[in-house]
Parts: structure tokens; sequence; C-alpha cells
């Protein structure tokens, strides 16, 4: 895939932000208006986005596929968490800054940018094998990812069964979890759905991209761009993120197909979350936790800014290597 088409692609993404961030600025879309929207697309666009990928004949070396996906994309964490913990080390003075550069450089922004960007980019197809990633990165980063906060002992019991429950229901009542689960009765089942019903999917599938861009630049378009990029952890963080990842990540999956075969799609589909810039759960693990989101906003702010630019390069640089 070249660069330039990528570019495109991502430009465009970026142009959506932008708009946001414009909202938000003359006072269109603040405060509930953002968390309104953002729930509309976790509950109904995105599961449409899911559901329309799924819509298809049943089909075994698909599914295997997307298993195959689904493993490699569980085995990277342990890869990521190892390193984040190696690069951000005691050299990071503020244990909230250090707790915010690992998260980030583990957690991406795989729901609202990752399946936007696989969905534009790779059509139904990328987001078949796209919503691999997002089911381990959810899986994750509620076993791991929260964690790493330190417990104010009100978002989620402190200890014991009654908290592993609460994070059970986390994941499972996940409305994109669940429209997964539907979305394999529906591949597996090989169920025909009605037209009226497949183009309802279809029209809300086709607002995710521009929707979701819209909302994430409306909740980023709170901070002054002079403090965010003035501030050097968030580019030591942003660095790790967008670049020393996706590119060890290149190598790996590259390696990885020299035993076990990929389609240059399923390459692409696990390449793009890795890719993304530093995820939300950051900012909002961060609430819950009643830690400073100052230095986080403003990570995820640069990370996402500096993706317009290292996405296509990364995929660019992957599209050099054979069997990409």
């Amino acid at each position: 895939m070249g660069f330039f088409v990528t570019a495109q692609q991502v430009a465009l993404m970026g142009v959506f932000i932008a708009l946001g961030i414009v909202t938000s600025a003359r006072g269109w879309i603040r405060g509930d208006a953002v968390g309104g929207l953002t729930n509309v697309v976790v509950y109904f666009v995105t599961p449409c986005v899911i559901l329309q990928a799924f819509n298809r004949p049943f089909d075994v070396a698909e599914l295997r596929g997307i298993a195959g996906v689904f493993v490699l994309a569980i085995l990277a964490y342990p890869c990521m968490i190892g390193l984040a913990h190696l690069v951000f080390g005691r050299w990071v003075r503020d244990d909230a800054h250090r707790v915010a550069l690992r998260f980030g450089a583990i957690y991406a922004n795989t729901g609202f940018l990752g399946l936007p960007l696989a969905q534009a980019l790779l059509g139904p197809d990328g987001v078949f094998y796209g919503v691999a990633s997002m089911i381990a990165y959810n899986l994750i980063v509620w076993v791991h990812g929260y964690d790493m906060f330190p417990d104010p002992g009100h978002s989620l019991p402190a200890a014991g069964l009654k908290r592993w429950t609460s994070r059970a229901k986390k994941i499972i009542l996940n409305p994109n979890i669940i429209a997964v689960a539907g979305g394999l009765v529906l591949f597996i089942a090989s169920i025909d759905l009605p037209e009226i019903v497949v183009d309802g999917i279809d029209y809300l599938a086709a607002m995710n991209a521009p929707l979701s861009m819209l909302v994430l630049g409306a909740s980023l378009g709170i901070f002054r761009l002079r403090d965010v990029v003035t501030d050097r952890l968030a580019w030591s963080g942003t660095a790790v993120r967008n670049l020393v990842i996706p590119l060890l990540s290149i190598a790996a999956i590259s390696l990885y197909a020299l035993v076990v075969p990929l389609e240059p799609i399923q390459r692409v589909a696990l390449l793009i979350p890795l890719a993304c810039p530093v995820g939300a759960f950051l900012v909002m693990f961060a609430v819950l936790h009643r830690v400073d989101t100052v230095f986080p906003n403003r990570l995820v702010l640069l990370s996402t800014l500096c993706s317009i630019v290292t996405i296509p390069t990364m995929l660019s640089v992957a599209s050099l290597l054979p069997g990409w």
C-alpha cells in the first residue's frame, strides 16, 4: 500500500479531527454533547461496522485467519509491556508521568482510530480481521491496563471476586464484543439478513470514520497546541508509540509470516492498530483513578496529531517488504 494512498486516507481522518477541534473551540460540541456523540459511536455505529464486516458467507480459511490474528494480537501485548517498562524506567521521576508513558506505549487507539482506518483503507475485509485486535485490546486493557494506575477505591472494587466480576461485565457487555459475538453467529451460520436490515447497517456503518474522528477532535480541542508541542516527555511517549512499536511490529509480523503464512490483508489489519497513536483509555483511566489528566491529554493529542504522518509512513515501510 503506497504512501500517498495511505496518506490521503489518514489526512482525511485528520480533516475530520480538525473539524472536531473547530466545533469544540466554537462551543458547538462540548461536555455532555461529546459524551453523547461518543455513546452514539460506541453503541450504534461501530457495532454496525462489525456486523457489516461479518455479513458474509462462511469460509473456514477466513475463520482460521481471524483466529490467527487474534492470537498474534494477544502475544503482542507482553512484548509491548516489557518494552514500555524498559524504556520508561526510573529516569521518569514523576510516578504519574511514568505510568502514563508506559500505558501510552502499550495501548493504542484501536477502536476510535484503528477500526475506522481499517475500514477506510481495507474495507469490510479489513474490519473483519481488525476486530480480532480490538477484542484482544479490550481483554488486556481491563485485565492489565487498569491495574497500572493506583487504585482509588471508588470506581471498581479494590480486590476480590467482586473486582473481577465488575471487570468481566465491562468486557462482556462491551457493545463491540456483543457485536462480534453476533457477527460470528451470522458468519458461521451464513444467515441472510433482510435487505432492509442490511441497508440500515450499511447507513450507520458509513458514519463511522467521520463521526469517530469528529468526536475525537472535539474531545482534544480544549488544549492549547503550544503547551502540547513543548512537552518533551510527551514527545518521548509519542516516539515510542508512533515509531518504535510499529517498526518492531513490522519486523515481528514479517518474521512470523516466514513460519506461518499470513495474507497481506491480515498483516496490514494487524499492523494498523499497532501503528495507531496513544489510546483514549489513558485519559479515561486517569479520570477513574483521580489522577491529573493534563499530561495524559497532552500525550494523546500529540501522538494523534503525529499519527497523520507516522501511520502512512509505517504502512509504506511495511509495503516495501516481501509479502505485504
